[in-house]
């Protein structure tokens, strides 16, 4: 009888090993969900086994001893790489292809590596004051077509900052065997410096948005830092998802009553320097989070 419930409990991790090749090979979802769970289901039906073997009150000491020795690995990994948050599981697809849904990203509390400008205060409050930043990236007509411009979303009519100004393009995006042609923010000038967000080239970073901000309902937000502004000894920076076509200070609600607001470094948890495929699918099932977002059916392209 002992065999047979070690070979069930063997046979469920079977299962979920099972499910997780062929999420490799495949790239459904639903399969990396369903390994995800068997593996949970093997942890607890593990855990009933071992209960009626040894008693509740041994099980409940093993569990609180793993949650103890949990949380201590959590707090070394936290000192050791200099963050309170130092892994991070990836929930969306708005990093294609650098991240995938359901990676784990290791967090490292240092000096991120991206594009750098210095400007004076006053070019900055110019900026703020005018609302340049949420300036998005849209079509304008031009004579008889249609061209990328920047518009001022506040009142739907095409404009560009005084200090900073958004490079708007043209860009594919896929959805399974479908193309079409999208406006998207291809990178921003600052003080007539430019900075290309199309070579993909900044730090990957962890940032919290602020309580008042449009992603603040999301969670932690993983996406790539174009450039970092400096201002007066502050910094501030300007972050895009690889797959998203605009910064996130361009997204917007419909009323417009929300935004996002720069990202300054009191924000930022960390920056990415590991990343663990699939492992991320345990949280994901276990919080619930079975439907791939929309943007995972959606891959952006730069046209030339």
């Amino acid at each position: 009888m002992e065999m047979d419930k070690k070979n069930k409990v063997l046979a469920i991790y079977a299962v979920a090993a099972v499910f997780a090749v062929l999420f490799i090979l495949l790239r459904m979802d639903f399969l990396a969900i369903a390994g995800a769970l068997m593996f949970i289901i093997g942890v607890v039906y593990e855990s009933m086994v071992s209960a009626k073997e040894k008693g509740f009150k041994n099980e409940i000491k093993e569990i609180i001893i793993a949650i103890i020795v949990a949380v201590v690995l959590w707090n070394v990994s936290a000192f050791a790489l200099n963050t309170s948050s130092p892994f991070n599981a990836v929930v969306s697809c708005s990093m294609l292809n650098a991240l995938q849904r359901g990676d784990v990203i290791v967090l490292y509390g240092g000096e991120v590596n991206t594009n750098e400008i210095n400007i004076t205060e006053h070019d900055f409050e110019t900026m703020i004051n005018n609302r340049e930043e949420h300036y998005v990236c849209g079509f304008c007509k031009q004579g008889e077509s249609y061209e990328p411009c920047s518009i001022n979303p506040a009142t739907g009519m095409k404009a560009e900052g005084d200090v900073l100004k958004y490079d708007c393009g043209a860009c594919i995006q896929k959805y399974f065997n479908e193309e079409k042609i999208v406006a998207c923010t291809k990178g921003v000038y600052i003080n007539n410096e430019y900075f290309d967000a199309t070579k993909k080239e900044g730090d990957i970073v962890v940032y919290r948005p602020k309580k008042a901000d449009l992603f603040a309902s999301i969670g932690d937000i993983i996406h790539r830092s174009i450039v970092k502004i400096n201002v007066n000894g502050e910094q501030y920076y300007l972050i895009k998802g690889d797959n998203n076509p605009m910064f996130d200070v361009q997204a917007f609600d419909a009323s417009l009553s929300k935004t996002n607001s720069l990202v300054n470094s009191s924000q930022l948890l960390g920056k990415s320097i590991l990343t663990i495929p699939y492992i991320g699918y345990i949280k994901l099932v276990a919080t619930g989070q079975f439907a791939n977002p929309e943007n995972c059916n959606t891959l952006m392209i730069y046209k030339n």
